[in-house]
């Protein structure tokens, strides 16, 4: 089980042990219903020590400085502790998964729009399927895709399964997979994951997904020289390339979408190295819908990397740099709307 050692009412990282981060849903392929910009808009994302699902609105995220969250929700439904891995549906339905109690939950649009305790619109307890889960992610039929890091599975539960609180079994258990940490969409359908134990990337095929079993991966991507270190979040941008957050490395790199084509060990299309303290412990990352690439690290500095600088190996100042002072124990990032520009939207 990925896992941090904190004390839970501080909001000082104690030990560091392995980071994660996960991936986010642009998969609706029919239109959805948006709510009022100013109740959702902007990023959203998870605290695990005083555990917390916070967004930051998109005027707080133009200039750097600490920010106090514009809404900042608790919840009875779930221990919200270690690794929150969070991802919206196509309705703008935030899901979170809490790896301490295994168990994930679902909070409406409307239950977004107010800051404050409240109770989950839909709670999935665990069923021994749900392990310590860590990264989602949504396919284009609206599927909810789950990583499990105790048990090296990944899971899917179909929309109906969603839609009311309970322990459903998932309809398709994919087995044997180490430690899956993130999980991201390409363009085509394919899932790929980053296994952060035996640091490697792999992708299952659409047509592999409806398939329960100890499955082989169509695509595995494998470490180069340390290359990949502690894979934590994935991203795709929107002309392919895959991004991964090197937690042990501080660094983010890039493989294109022709290396990905193939099982092998590529060099990194790019690599982004840490600049004046930045890139520590890149967890969680997303793309805005201008192209830029947002990370967040554990001790909860969200930094943004304009599109421009993300073309070559380098080590770019990030242009935006936000703390979130009180908060600490960050996994992932996702925008909501989510961006139009990304792999299946």
């Amino acid at each position: 089980m990925i896992s941090f050692t904190v004390a839970r009412q501080t909001t000082a990282v104690a030990a560091f042990t392995i980071a994660l981060g996960c991936g986010y849903d642009s998969t609706t392929p029919y239109p959805s219903p948006t709510p009022s910009p100013s109740v959702q808009e902007g990023l959203w994302t998870s605290s695990a020590a005083s555990p917390a699902i916070l967004r930051l609105s998109s005027t707080q995220l133009l200039t750097s400085g600490d920010r106090a969250p514009a809404t900042a929700i608790t919840t009875p439904s779930a221990e919200l502790f270690e690794l929150n891995g969070i991802a919206f549906d196509a309705d703008g339905t935030l899901w979170v998964t809490s790896q301490a109690d295994s168990t994930l939950v679902a909070f409406s649009p409307t239950a977004l729009g107010r800051s404050g305790s409240s109770n989950a619109t839909v709670v999935i307890s665990s069923n021994g399927e749900v392990s310590a889960p860590t990264g989602i992610a949504f396919d284009k039929q609206h599927r909810l895709w789950v990583a499990n890091s105790r048990n090296g599975t990944i899971v899917r539960f179909d929309r109906a399964q969603l839609a009311s609180s309970g322990s459903p079994a998932p309809s398709v258990i994919i087995s044997g997979l180490g430690q899956p940490a993130a999980l991201a969409f390409d363009a085509s359908g394919s899932l790929w994951y980053s296994d952060i134990r035996r640091n490697k990337l792999a992708k299952f095929s659409e047509a592999q997904l409806s398939t329960s079993g100890f499955l082989a991966p169509e695509v595995v991507i494998s470490a180069l020289a340390a290359s990949i270190n502690n894979p934590a979040g994935i991203a795709f941008d929107a002309d392919g390339n895959l991004w991964v957050g090197n937690v042990s490395n501080q660094n983010v790199i890039a493989f294109s979408p022709a290396q990905l084509a193939t099982t092998g060990s590529p060099v990194p299309h790019v690599v982004l190295s840490s600049s004046a303290g930045s890139l520590d412990g890149p967890a969680g990352l997303a793309f805005d819908s201008e192209g830029a690439l947002w990370t967040i690290g554990a001790a909860g500095v969200l930094e943004k990397f304009p599109k421009a600088s993300l073309g070559a190996t380098g080590a770019p100042a990030p242009s935006v740099r936000l703390t979130l002072p009180n908060y600490t124990l960050f996994w992932s990032v996702a925008f909501w709307p989510t961006p139009e520009t990304l792999p299946l939207n």
